[in-house]
């Protein structure tokens, strides 16, 4: 069957489970899949850009669906890419740079708040353009690129996330085999498209 709906992956999950007493678990075994994928799956198409991205303070909230920054630039002439830094290179540059100005160095600050946290602390508010890469949009909240392009690694992820319901079934080792292949052939993809566009950006340079 297709694999193309929440509904479908749903029904596909439990035909593979073969269990009819997991089927209220297993929206839930999908939820723990996604928050899985969140963490270790960044690919060309979870990066968004915002143009118009405020910096007025020391600390700015990012998007809610920020989950990495790849990149922040403030609109100025000449342009200034902020460097990144760990909280503590931070910390111990901030006591040094003393005073505000024009940012140069960013971190992020974890946690619900998910805050920028940017040195020098500025002097008026800064339009930046930030690329970022996304959360995985829930499939609870209607479809997404991966279950659209990839259904197996969800139907592979949600599958080996009910392992402590099944208790050391022998599918198990085959589900994870699956899934980890499933995701490194998503990897590569992701560096082929890099390396891909990379390339066209260095002829596009020769070229002009």
């Amino acid at each position: 069957m297709a694999i193309t709906t929440y509904e479908q992956l749903q029904t596909a999950v439990g035909n593979w489970l073969d269990r009819t007493d997991l089927d209220t678990r297993i929206p839930e075994f999908i939820e723990l899949a996604e928050a899985s994928f969140n963490r270790v799956i960044r690919q060309p198409d979870m990066i968004t850009k915002d143009d118009s991205f405020s910096i007025s303070g020391r600390y700015t909230t990012l998007p809610t669906d920020t989950l990495e920054i790849v990149r922040i630039v403030l609109d100025l002439t000449p342009v200034i890419v902020l460097e990144y830094m760990t909280p503590e290179e931070l910390s111990e540059r901030r006591v040094s740079l003393t005073g505000g100005g024009k940012p140069y160095y960013f971190t992020t600050v974890g946690g619900s708040t998910n805050q920028l946290e940017v040195l020098r602390s500025p002097d008026s508010t800064y339009t930046a353009s930030i690329i970022y890469y996304t959360r995985i949009p829930a499939l609870a909240d209607g479809t997404n690129w991966l279950l659209t392009n990839h259904p197996d690694i969800y139907l592979f992820g949600a599958l080996v996330e009910a392992e402590p319901y099944l208790k050391n079934d022998e599918r198990m080792p085959m589900w994870t085999s699956r899934l980890d292949k499933a995701l490194n052939d998503l990897r590569l993809q992701g560096q082929r498209e890099r390396h891909t566009a990379s390339g066209l950006r260095m002829r596009s340079v020769a070229l002009g």
